[in-house]
């Protein structure tokens, strides 16, 4: 049997992730800025399948994830019962509101959610009364620039509820994050090689849903070689960041409640 060496789509995207400063074992970092201690107690709202909450649980934290889907968060149960985390709860909810008391967290998480959510203001605010005065937040939305590039070939159910219903146009993060009384510590834009990667999915996927995300079709393919090989390649960091900046997947925020 002939094994299947191609780079896949995941790893690339992960390791793209971990060179832009996130999920930082050395540091403790979950991202530039934001060190996860033993004695924190975070948040993760909408944890999907858990990548961002397991790092802060093998950090030995106290964390709290919830997510609307049952069995995404049972995925995410399972890793961090086998993590090193002091106390964990998982939650089934819609956080509509957060299912939480007030000032609970000292990290407080929320990637890849608000363009989902009809209430966007609404929302933050709950994020912002179960973060503890002092705590940091970390908040990331996809970018328009990408968004853009995806809606060319993505199904119209992409843009249709329960998936993205915004486009979260340049500044209106930050002006919803100010509104609810945070403070902006940093900014920060990245994932060029996914918005490209997940045009080219739609693209060349045969019924256009659900997303591959490991599409072996050689565009998509050629796509993922590429840019393993730019990561690779002496210097070729500068010419990432640089499509980073031109072309981002995510625009992330770390913001801080006022004391």
């Amino acid at each position: 049997m002939v094994q299947d060496k191609r780079p896949r789509a995941s790893h690339v995207g992960l390791r793209d992730v971990v060179l832009d400063g996130w999920l930082d074992v050395a540091s403790g970092q979950l991202t530039r800025g934001v060190k996860i201690r033993a004695t924190d107690t975070v948040i993760d709202v909408g944890c999907g399948d858990g990548a961002h909450i397991h790092f802060c649980a093998n950090q030995g934290a106290e964390v709290i994830f919830i997510d609307r889907d049952a069995a995404r968060l049972a995925t995410t149960e399972a890793k961090v019962r086998a993590s090193p985390a002091h106390a964990y709860r998982a939650i089934l909810s819609s956080c509509d509101p957060i299912d939480l008391e007030d000032a609970v967290g000292d990290v407080v998480i929320c990637t890849e959610v608000l363009e989902h959510v009809e209430n966007p203001e609404g929302f933050v605010a709950e994020l912002a009364r179960v973060a503890r005065p002092g705590a940091q937040l970390v908040i990331t939305v996809p970018d328009y620039r990408s968004e853009a590039l995806i809606g060319a070939t993505a199904p119209p159910a992409y843009f249709q509820a329960p998936n993205h219903v915004r486009v979260f146009a340049p500044g209106q993060l930050r002006e919803l994050l100010l509104g609810a009384g945070l403070e902006i510590e940093s900014e920060q834009w990245m994932g060029a090689f996914w918005g490209v990667f997940l045009a080219l999915s739609w693209l060349t996927a045969s019924d256009g849903s659900p997303l591959p995300i490991d599409n072996a079709h050689p565009i998509p393919d050629h796509w993922t070689r590429m840019w393993k090989g730019l990561q690779d390649y002496p210097g070729g960091d500068r010419v990432r960041q640089a499509l980073n900046e031109l072309l981002p997947r995510t625009h992330s925020i770390v913001a801080r409640k006022p004391q």
